[in-house]
């Protein structure tokens, strides 16, 4: 059996291109990463995506290893559509049309010029990468909350391609069993985030190696 834990990186900096974690980013990923140790991690895989990368280095380092890999097609659709700077939902004007639409569960509205077939086709090339890494195991792969609901859509047999929110560094568990069946078991899973301790007078950045080097 392999499970996949699908992790939505952590809240980062808005208003850039190809942004890193902020603060609260990073505490809770740090926090994700206390409640996985309970967890046999056999690989960590990330996007290559700074926000997402950042994330699988902070829960890497708080499990004392390293990010084994990183896969191309776990990218969220930044490179797919006119290039603008990252917005946070948090940081969005009232009446932005792309809060508006999440807010009234209008997700496929977020992002109306993206080529929503071509981007699930990628997310099931991911997924099938992903599974390819190992015959039995545990992953973490940490990427973007679009190619997580594309994911999750194709093991569910969605119409849509996006139909949830997924909530920064949230889980989703997909498994394959030992007959090939691939099932979903959990979505959109924060229990990390309630009152999980960790050090936070630590530098959560210097644990990670974190050099600034990873925007593009």
């Amino acid at each position: 059996m392999i499970e996949i834990l699908f992790v939505r990186h952590g809240q980062p900096v808005s208003g850039i291109r190809n942004p890193e974690l902020a603060p609260a980013g990073i505490d809770d990923a740090r926090r994700l990463a206390t409640w996985l140790r309970h967890d046999e991690i056999d690989l960590i895989v990330a996007s290559p995506y700074s926000r997402a990368l950042q994330t699988a280095r902070v829960i890497a380092a708080e499990l004392s290893r390293d990010v084994d890999r990183v896969l191309e097609d776990l990218r969220e659709w930044d490179d797919d559509i006119s290039p603008e700077d990252y917005t946070a939902v948090e940081d969005m004007a009232a009446d932005d049309p792309r809060l508006l639409a999440v807010s009234s569960g209008r997700y496929e509205e977020y992002v109306p010029s993206l080529d929503l077939p071509a981007f699930r086709r990628r997310a099931r090339s991911a997924l099938e990468e992903i599974l390819a890494l190992r015959d039995s195991g545990r992953i973490v792969a940490v990427a973007h909350g679009g190619i997580i609901n594309a994911a999750l859509a194709d093991v569910l047999e969605m119409p849509k391609t996006f139909w949830h929110n997924p909530a920064y560094t949230s889980v989703a568990r997909v498994r394959r069993l030992d007959s090939g069946v691939l099932v979903v078991d959990s979505v959109n899973d924060t229990a990390h985030l309630r009152g999980v301790p960790f050090d936070s007078g630590r530098d959560a950045l210097a644990a990670t190696g974190f050099d600034g080097e990873l925007a593009r």
